[in-house]
């Protein structure tokens, strides 16, 4: 017998509770709270940085979860460029746009209506090869840029012909600008929803 009147080897139920109670509490996970949001009770660690995450802030990595900082890859392949492909992209965005709206200038409204889609399509996809099919606000930029200036480039292109065939200007800037300018506005219209719808 123990000192206090307990059997050798066997606990009284003071006892056991006095172990036990113990070890069960310490056993208990301890929670954390989100890096970004103070009040959001968590578990889960960065297996990048440890810091707590919340299920809102967490990113799927390589092997397991990560925080918004170690998750973002530090370069996004699919709207990154390199020089050389914005390079081809804007040369392909103005020589595309401008040839397309030499033709654009002289197909009128309805046509324009009608082709200035496809021929905004085949910008959008002119573009997109040159840089190799990248994605994201700078190709929708190149492309807009290439519609407009191309038409502006085309239009500086076809009064400066006519300008010089009608022998020193017979054919007035505002003549001319008055002349093109609605059939313009429609085929970058028409163009740009063109283009956007191949971007998608």
């Amino acid at each position: 017998m123990a000192s206090g009147g307990s059997p050798v080897g066997l606990w009284t139920v003071a006892d056991r509770d006095r172990r036990v109670l113990p070890v069960t509490a310490a056993a208990e996970p301890q929670g954390f709270f989100c890096y970004r949001h103070p009040t959001r009770e968590t578990f889960v660690r960065c297996g990048r940085c440890d810091q707590p995450i919340c299920t809102a802030c967490a990113l799927q990595g390589p092997v397991g979860l990560r925080c918004r900082e170690c998750g973002t890859p530090p370069r996004d392949p699919l709207t990154a460029f390199a020089p050389a492909e914005l390079g081809a992209g804007v040369a392909a965005a103005l020589g595309a746009g401008t040839l397309a709206g030499l033709v654009g200038l002289q197909i009128g409204f309805f046509f324009s209506l009608c082709i200035g889609p496809i021929i905004g399509g085949l910008i959008g996809e002119a573009v997109l090869r040159a840089t190799g099919y990248k994605r994201g606000p700078v190709i929708r930029l190149l492309v807009v840029g290439g519609i407009v200036g191309g038409v502006l480039m085309a239009g500086l292109l076809q009064y400066t012909v006519l300008f010089r065939e009608v022998g020193g200007g017979f054919l007035g800037l505002e003549g001319y600008l008055t002349a093109v300018s609605l059939g313009a506005i429609v085929y970058i219209l028409a163009a740009l929803f063109g283009a956007f719808a191949r971007l998608r």
